[in-house]
């Protein structure tokens, strides 16, 4: 499906960003745990939180497997001094 730019979907480019990231496999009810997790990470390794999280939800829900749905959770970093 094409979808051209119009008053409902934009085009923008993005500066380059430090993200930490994890990949889950599963259910996309276990995603607030991967988050809590990932944000522990990122507290124990000396990074900051600097902007809002980010669902990239890699296949579609409605054919695939629950079993089977891969999501990466991510949030912009930068390290802290």
């Amino acid at each position: 499906m094409k979808l051209a730019e119009s008053g409902e979907v934009k085009v923008k480019t993005t500066k380059p960003q430090e993200v930490a990231f994890a990949v889950h496999k599963g259910s996309y009810q276990k995603l607030g745990e991967v988050f809590g997790k990932l944000v522990q990470w990122i507290e124990e390794n000396r990074y900051a939180i600097v902007g809002p999280s980010v669902t990239v939800c890699y296949n579609d829900p409605h054919t695939t497997p629950e079993e089977e749905l891969v999501s990466e959770c991510q949030f912009p970093v930068r390290k802290r001094r």
